[in-house]
């Protein structure tokens, strides 16, 4: 990918000063390395190789300042350089080898038949060893009388070895005498406590045996005679005294004086069932849990949090005893541990549009807004986790560092028409459901070996365009103003179709209620039929019956249907969204009867018809301080993964005979 910078860093990076000075710093940092000038071949080439990455920086890097581009390119062609510079002596080395002789004259054993090939290697292998000298020969001569006699001989040879062995002594203590005297009387030294001590150890371990012979036990057993019934039942033995093995080795009869057959004669005992155990060698064996982790981006503090949205939002793992709300992040309670793999499952995002384009008409008053630039329109969608990059490579560093690349799988839409809305209302249909989105043949995970992963603590999301954009800066939550009754004189007459009440007296309920944001949304933010949740809104004098039954209604949990939009751009309220496609009103119905009861009617706030007026009606009461916020549930979205981790596996531990 090309990126352009200025012009004034263009110009002076290729600039011939800047590119005589990179040149000069790399001449002399190689000259410094090699001891020696670069000749007229190494400085070409390194030349045409600074040329070449000045380029090449500048087309990758072109929007980072000069002194970056500078140090990247001497980095580069550095690299590049001392790689030319190897593959030069690797090329000399090998030219120098090659000059070696080589053998012009055929082998002589290649003409030879197996036989003989096979003996000559036999003679080759065999080693070739000294022939020893003759012995002497102690025997009497009969030939020749004046020969020495073995006698002779033998005093001869003895005579020889006493001299050899005189000459080796005299040596020695030639070399002893050399040593210098102090050092001699401290090897002396060393050999006589050497010999000293290893009597007195001889001793000392001597003393230590006779007294542990000499030592009598503190407790003598029993000395008993033998049993009068064995010489009874057995053949006669000398009586021999010996000593009491125990109650528990002189067996039944023994033991108990009343048995009456004899130990000799008793059935054996049983070994305990311990004895039998087979121990199992000390092996781990391990275990993998697959786990499924959802992420919904609504389920952030979105009443505080205004710096995250539905695409860019981050999520945290083990809070404690803080639930959610405790933490602007999104907030899992469970805490995984030994992690050793987390695969990305798939997004489910809403088909909304992400920017508005305005067409213009033949009426100069009015323009045409409805086109929708949904994600569907994207060729894929990259997720952009900074603690989980994957092995995704791409032509751009968006890709580089996106955990997943996600394209489209399949879709639902709400059953919303244009039947259902009265044209002249101005209300437009855009809600387009929802779509999945899943890395399609492609393996987006990342493992952790040879050692898990301890415990995951937190994960930045952020879903972007092909471009490395946001999918959506547009906010999916909204400051309130103010709310205000639909049968308020401000949306009278012709301006809006839900200007209702119900003509109930004394006082009128109105059967619609307006909500005012603070900015302005687009069409594609808030539309018909879409659920928002309201939460902490409060009047500043909150006592009385009607106002609390209104909070409490206005702030439940399952949220409103969207009925509407409007806007007062120009001074004056009006349904629907401005000719430019935004609106700063939210149309919601008022609080019915129980409809199962049969009743058609509005249930009116603290059970008294009209008394809501005096809070929300033309001059609304005081409002307590912010934050007041609403969020777009249909506009939210969720995140799927899989963490797969590892535990202990006790069943490999236990074994047939153990059981």
């Amino acid at each position: 990918m090309y990126r352009s910078g200025p012009p004034s860093v263009k110009a002076a990076l290729f600039s011939q000063k800047n590119r005589e000075t990179l040149q000069q710093l790399l001449i002399q940092d190689f000259q410094k390395r090699q001891n020696q000038a670069l000749n007229g071949k190494q400085l070409d080439r390194l030349e045409r190789a600074l040329d070449h990455y000045v380029e090449q920086v500048y087309g990758t890097q072109g929007e980072q300042p000069l002194p970056v581009l500078n140090r990247e390119v001497l980095k580069i062609t550095a690299q590049d350089f001392s790689k030319y510079l190897q593959r030069q002596n690797v090329v000399q080395v090998a030219q120098a080898v090659d000059q070696s002789p080589t053998q012009t004259v055929m082998n002589q054993s290649l003409y030879m038949d197996t036989a003989r090939r096979f003996d000559q290697l036999q003679t080759d292998r065999q080693e070739v060893k000294a022939l020893p000298p003759p012995p002497p020969d102690f025997r009497v001569s009969l030939d020749d009388e004046e020969a020495p006699s073995s006698a002779s001989l033998y005093e001869m040879a003895k005579k020889q070895r006493e001299a050899e062995a005189q000459r080796l002594l005299n040596s020695g203590k030639d070399a002893m005498e050399r040593i210098d005297p102090g050092l001699n009387k401290r090897i002396q030294a060393d050999d006589l406590f050497r010999s000293g001590q290893l009597s007195q150890n001889k001793a000392t371990d001597m003393a230590l045996a006779n007294r542990q012979s000499s030592i009598q036990p503190l407790d003598m057993p029993l000395i008993i005679p033998p049993d009068g019934r064995e010489l009874a039942m057995a053949a006669l033995s000398p009586l021999v005294l010996v000593e009491n093995p125990g109650p528990r080795g002189l067996g039944d009869a023994n033991g108990n004086p009343t048995t009456t057959i004899p130990s000799f004669l008793s059935p054996q005992k049983n070994n305990l069932p311990q004895d039998y155990i087979i121990r199992q060698e000390n092996t781990v064996a391990y275990k993998e849990i697959e786990n499924n982790l959802f992420v919904y981006s609504a389920d952030r503090d979105w009443m505080k949090n205004v710096s995250e949205n539905r695409y860019n939002f981050s999520v945290t793992f083990d809070p404690g005893n803080n639930g959610q709300g405790y933490y602007p992040q999104v907030r899992v309670q469970q805490k995984f541990k030994n992690i050793t793999r987390i695969e990305f499952v798939k997004a489910i995002l809403p088909i909304e549009g992400l920017d508005v384009l305005i067409e213009p008409t033949k009426s100069v008053a009015t323009n045409i807004t409805a086109y929708q630039n949904t994600v569907l329109s994207l060729p894929f969608v990259s997720v952009n986790i900074p603690e989980l990059e994957n092995n995704n490579f791409g032509s751009d560093n968006f890709i580089d560092r996106a955990f997943s690349v996600i394209q489209y799988d399949q879709n639902w839409q709400p059953n919303l028409s244009t039947s259902i809305i009265d044209p002249s209302s101005n209300q437009t249909n855009d809600s387009r459901g929802f779509t999945s989105l899943v890395p399609r043949y492609l393996k987006c995970q990342k493992v952790y070996a040879p050692t898990p992963l301890s415990t995951l603590q937190r994960l930045s999301i952020s879903l972007l365009r092909p471009n490395g954009q946001s999918v959506s800066l547009m906010a999916d939550t909204f400051d309130i103003s103010g709310i205000f009754a639909g049968s308020n004189t401000a949306f009278s007459g012709t301006k809006s179709l839900y200007n209702q009440n119900d003509g109930a007296s004394p006082g009128a309920n109105p059967y619609y209620i307006f909500i005012n944001t603070s900015t302005y949304f687009s069409r594609f933010q808030v539309n018909v039929g879409d659920t928002i949740q309201i939460g902490n809104f409060d009047f500043s004098n909150n006592t009385t019956r009607t106002s609390q039954d209104f909070t409490t209604w206005i702030n439940q949990p399952s949220g409103f249907l969207v009925a509407g939009i409007g806007n007062n751009s120009s001074g004056t309220y009006a349904d629907g969204p401005n000719s430019v496609g935004y609106a700063n009103y939210i149309i919601i119905q008022a609080k019915h009867l129980d409809p199962t009861t049969g009743s058609v009617g509005l249930s009116p706030y603290g059970g008294v018809n009209g008394s809501i007026l005096s809070y929300i009606g033309t001059t609304i009461a005081p409002l307590a301080s912010p934050p007041r916020r609403l969020i777009n549930l249909s506009r939210q979205t969720q995140l799927v993964f899989r963490v797969i981790t590892r535990e202990m596996d006790p069943v490999a531990g236990l074994r047939p005979d153990n059981m």
